[in-house]
């Protein structure tokens, strides 16, 4: 996923700082979260996109 698309998805510009993208998550999380009958996949894309803008790498955690 590009940072263009993970923008898109949250509705927030490429440049957004990390609280605007945080507030972005959680409203379209709240409409898609698979418990209030969303999808698991639109859910872990929204989660996807908010990790690729604030900079988390897929896969975490250190080498040691």
């Amino acid at each position: 996923m590009s940072r263009r698309e993970a923008a898109l998805i949250l509705g927030v510009r490429e440049s957004a700082v990390m609280e605007k993208i945080k507030e972005a998550h959680r409203r379209v999380m709240v409409v898609n979260h698979p418990d209030a009958g969303g999808s698991h996949y639109l859910a872990s894309k929204i989660n996807e996109a908010k990790d690729m803008l604030i900079g988390r790498s897929k896969g975490g955690g250190s080498a040691f």
